[in-house]
């Protein structure tokens, strides 16, 4: 049985780094000489995990089959800078499944769970970031209803 809700002190704080790193791993691949995520400790990333716990414009979102902790979503809202329209904007900074646990619904409903906390914080409009390479993540987020605000370029010198 699937189960989707918010991240609790008293939950496997282990299962969500091993997914967290997966999910850097993975990002990594698309990029490696930009990234380089070989010495990422659990103290380098659980921060923002432990903070999204205690804060009211946050929140880590979690999956569980069976009690375990299969995927997740960071969640957070943010002030935009005067000059924008709209003042708040909702961030999904990250959405990961575990690999033996994908394309059965579990990040359609993290993705749902993010936009039902962002409307119960007000917010209408949320954004997230992916690889232009991850094509796989580009196709999900459009079947759900999104579309490309921007487009990020890197280059060398």
């Amino acid at each position: 049985m699937i189960s989707i809700r918010e991240l609790q002190p008293e939950d496997d704080l282990t299962a969500i780094l091993t997914l967290c790193k997966d999910f850097f791993s993975e990002y990594e691949g698309y990029h490696k000489e930009f990234f380089d995520t070989d010495d990422l400790s659990d103290a380098d990333i659980s921060g923002r995990f432990l903070q999204s716990m205690e804060s009211d414009s946050s929140a880590t979102i979690i999956a569980l089959v069976d009690d375990a902790i299969v995927g997740y979503a960071s969640v957070a809202v943010r002030e935009q800078p005067r000059f924008y329209r709209i003042k708040k904007v909702g961030a999904v900074s990250g959405l990961m499944v575990a690999k033996e646990h994908r394309r059965q619904g579990i990040a359609t409903r993290l993705l749902a769970e993010a936009k039902a906390y962002f409307q119960r914080n007000g917010i209408r409009y949320f954004t997230v970031y992916t690889a232009v390479a991850n094509q796989a993540a580009i196709t999900f987020y459009e079947q759900n209803g999104m579309a490309a605000l921007h487009t990020a370029f890197i280059g060398e010198t």
